[in-house]
């Protein structure tokens, strides 16, 4: 082992998660075992004299793994933020199965009376879910680790930026006015369950990759990045010739654009011969400009993700946001309609996604800026739900977003087709007739759920890298 690697198992063995006391298995494995997980460290040694950590984690009920994170480790000081990760995915397997959510008021009596018709509901469904109360101040100076979410009542909600200070790995949500004031048991749970999901509840069937209009002739890895409840997913799929052969997902406690770069390096050792792939696709969330990622404001120094990655593996590699490659998909496995839109948007997130592909090619703008439906959305008028910061917290509020950016796109590119990935927003023939009522039956397009966002971005990726591969200006192949 390098002097990295001995460090950190010598650091390892004296960290106590939740006291639990780490075990030195072997020279190159340390373990730690609690009464409902397992969790191992293991090292092994790469092809240049270096080693590559291994981390994961087993429950022991049902030998299901719940975290899986490889990387090079040869920065102690990374290895032990990524073990910081292993723990915090330890202490809630030890917490259980079972989601805590925290509700909080001024003094705690009125989210008591909603926690408890909460309780009831979620025992009904058996939706795993267990809600408590306590008073703003309390749960400002005590932990909440063990929570999956707190939710603040209509009376604390403008103090949101202090909990989020003072709890930064718990999301913290805000209770629409309405459910509170009616005790809306049901309601509430509904929209928690939106709101913490981490996959989705259905899955559409896509059409074997034979029958896209795509030529798949290469070999390339598609990698996808996205955010969930308290941290994000990386996860990886190997098509060849069109075909997927290997695939991967790891959870990870937060977002973080180096962790591509663990994980290509840990295939290129261990998974795959990286040199024998054609190309690599990446998605991301953010604004893409020639492999730069920029998450937030787009005058901001970006991520060279990309150009970094091709001086490493030496050999293409492509970067899109995520929305544009979902788009890209929804365009390739159907062949009825020649522009398509795809919109995202959580319940509770600040601004959603979106793209559009026309006769074939991806709606991209200026410095690919296009697809950022946050910095008009909130600009409708919202008074029918509040604001527009309270619309986004309920079902009629985003009702009312789906249908706002609907009738920008309708205007201003007047789609065949539009995908709609929208929390709550199900009801598709609801959808229809008020966009009908804005702007006439004849130009309301085809309107689609679509619950697996993930499955899009993948085949979208492989798409958008074949596109050009393939050195055509389009996704379309006559």
């Amino acid at each position: 082992m390098n002097q990295v690697a001995k460090d950190f198992v010598s650091w390892m063995l004296t960290q106590r998660p939740l006291g639990f006391e780490p075990t030195l298995v072997s020279e190159r494995e340390v373990k730690i075992l609690t009464d409902t997980a397992r969790a191992e460290v293991t090292l092994w040694p790469d092809f240049n004299d270096g080693d590559i950590c291994e981390m994961r984690i087993e429950r022991i009920e049902d030998a299901e793994q719940v975290f899986f994170l490889h990387f090079m480790l040869d920065d102690l000081k990374r290895a032990c933020e990524l073990f910081g990760e292993l723990t915090e995915v330890l202490e809630n397997s030890v917490a259980g199965t079972t989601e805590r959510v925290l509700l909080c008021c001024t003094g705690g009596l009125t989210t008591t009376l909603l926690a408890t018709k909460m309780n009831e509901v979620a025992a009904a469904l058996n939706v795993g879910y267990e809600f408590s109360a306590m008073p703003f101040q309390d749960a400002m100076l005590r932990s909440a680790d063990h929570y999956a979410a707190i939710l603040l009542a209509p009376q604390v909600s403008h103090l949101r930026a202090q909990m989020c200070a003072v709890h930064p790995l718990t999301p913290v949500f805000q209770i629409p006015v309405k459910i509170f004031g009616s005790y809306d048991g049901a309601g509430a749970v509904r929209l928690v369950m939106h709101a913490l999901r981490e996959s989705p509840t259905q899955a559409n069937e896509l059409p074997p990759l034979s029958d896209l209009r795509l030529a798949t002739a290469h070999r390339v890895l598609a990698i996808t990045l996205f955010a969930v409840r308290g941290g994000s997913y990386l996860g990886y799929r190997l098509y060849e010739h069109g075909r997927a052969t290997l695939e991967g997902l790891v959870r990870k406690a937060r977002v973080d654009l180096r962790d591509v770069e663990d994980l290509l390096e840990t295939m290129y050792t261990r998974s795959i011969d990286i040199h024998s792939l054609d190309a690599i696709g990446i998605a991301v969330p953010g604004v893409t400009e020639d492999g730069v990622v920029r998450i937030t404001d787009p005058s901001e120094e970006g991520f060279e993700l990309g150009p970094h990655l091709e001086k490493r593996f030496c050999l293409p590699v492509y970067v899109d946001n995520n929305c544009n490659a979902a788009a890209a998909a929804c365009y390739v496995t159907q062949n009825d309609y020649e522009s398509v839109v795809f919109f995202r948007q959580e319940l509770g997130h600040a601004g959603g996604g979106s793209g559009a592909v026309v006769r074939g090619h991806v709606v991209r703008g200026l410095h690919n800026f296009a697809g950022e439906p946050n910095h008009f959305v909130r600009r409708f008028d919202y008074s029918s739900v509040g604001s527009y910061d309270e619309a986004r917290w309920s079902e009629e509020g985003m009702f009312e977003i789906a249908k706002n950016v609907s009738l920008a796109y309708i205007s201003l590119i007047a789609p065949e087709a539009l995908y709609l990935a929208v929390d709550t927003v199900e009801d598709m023939d609801k959808l229809a007739a008020a966009l009908a009522e804005e702007v006439g039956q004849a130009y309301v397009p085809h309107l689609e759920v679509v619950y697996d966002f993930k499955e899009r971005v993948y085949v979208g990726e492989m798409a958008l890298v074949e596109r050009r591969l393939n050195q055509r200006g389009h996704l379309l192949v006559r």
